[in-house]
């Protein structure tokens, strides 16, 4: 009897030894995955934020280099002497000065900065506070920048508008003199080279900051490089051309619909008996 008795304790030890080393296993296993998976939610996250910041780099270099197309086209416009303008025709000054007016903006794509500043869930998954306020202040200088140069071309544009719209307010015989005599218009012309040059300067400063987000994140470089070429990719797929007639059902004919309703096959046949 005290043999049986022993083998029963033993094999309830052996059933309870089981059962917690199961339960451990479990939570145990669980945890790790969720760390795994917090670890690579972590990464993506922050990829995609400094992903969105070289873009913003890059997108600024672009448009530096249509600027400088620009200048050039200025550079000219303003060497030509008043005299030799009077005489000359209005049609490639006035085309050389709408190409030049044509200024494109600066803007960019907010929604890795909106998921990164509005989920408060997002800044405890990093765990790293340095990461988080220096690509806060990043996304604080694009914008900034975005303002600043957007008031800038808002005021030029203004400025042209109205010379463009009375013409015959300002002194010149033609309309290329009157606009290469104009003090604004100048002024304008000459202020593409700094704009340029800002564009420059912002895009540099921008991707130096960006470089210590990934210092303070320890991802490499290389890998936030190949990330926004992969985005980049993404965005260049060519979209199948659609055909909307494709999508557009045919009229209903009334006549056809009638003869499916039980009171118009009634009404139908009291008229016809008639």
């Amino acid at each position: 009897m005290a043999t049986e008795k022993k083998s029963w304790v033993k094999d309830l030890l052996v059933a309870f030894a089981a059962t917690t080393l199961s339960i451990i296993l479990t939570f145990g296993t669980t945890a790790v995955v969720n760390r795994v998976r917090q670890k690579q939610e972590r990464k993506l996250t922050a990829l995609m934020v400094m992903s969105s910041i070289e873009q913003f780099a890059r997108d600024l270099e672009l448009i530096e280099k249509q600027y400088a197309y620009m200048d050039s086209i200025a550079t000219w416009l303003l060497s030509l002497p008043i005299e030799t303008v009077a005489q000359m025709d209005d049609g490639p000054i006035v085309d050389a000065l709408v190409e030049v007016y044509c200024l494109p903006i600066i803007t960019h794509d907010k929604t890795a900065e909106s998921i990164f500043s509005s989920h408060i869930d997002t800044w405890k998954n990093m765990g790293n506070f340095q990461f988080i306020d220096h690509v806060g202040w990043c996304f604080s200088a694009m914008n900034t920048y975005e303002e600043t140069f957007f008031t800038a071309i808002s005021e030029i544009s203004e400025a042209k508008n109205n010379i463009m719209a009375h013409p015959s307010d300002y002194p010149g015989n033609t309309r290329a003199e009157r606009l290469l005599r104009n003090e604004t218009v100048r002024s304008d012309l000459k202020s593409l080279h700094n704009i340029r040059r800002e564009l420059g300067l912002y895009a540099a400063n921008i991707r130096m900051e960006n470089r210590n987000n990934m210092r303070l994140i320890g991802i490499p470089e290389k890998e936030v490089m190949a990330f926004t070429d992969d985005m980049g990719a993404a965005d260049e797929i060519e979209e199948e051309e659609l055909n909307p007639l494709d999508f557009v059902k045919p009229d209903i004919e009334i006549d056809s619909v009638a003869v499916h309703l039980s009171f118009a096959r009634q009404l139908d046949s009291l008229l016809r008996g008639k």
